[in-house]
């Protein structure tokens, strides 16, 4: 059986940009500046996502294209999303 990573079940991984110093300095630092899920508004956020998915012309670096999200939201969110 294949090993299994965060990244394996995305078609069109972008593992090598989400390692990258750049998405990990915009992270941090978004995060910083919202630090409230800004779906639900009561829980610490500890992800940022993308609004507009990357593989669906997103913008990978563009904080507009960003959202804080605590780790219930975005699991809601990316199963919405998975379901299309």
């Amino acid at each position: 059986m294949p090993e299994r990573t965060p990244f394996a079940r995305r078609a069109n991984g972008n593992h090598a940009f989400y390692a990258s110093t750049a998405w990990r300095k915009a992270r941090k630092l978004y995060i910083e500046q919202h630090p409230i899920c800004e779906i639900c508004r009561r829980a610490a956020a500890t992800v940022v996502d993308h609004i507009r998915p990357i593989n669906q012309g997103g913008a990978p670096l563009d904080e507009h294209n960003f959202q804080a999200l605590c780790a219930v939201c975005h699991n809601k969110k990316s199963g919405h999303e998975s379901r299309g």
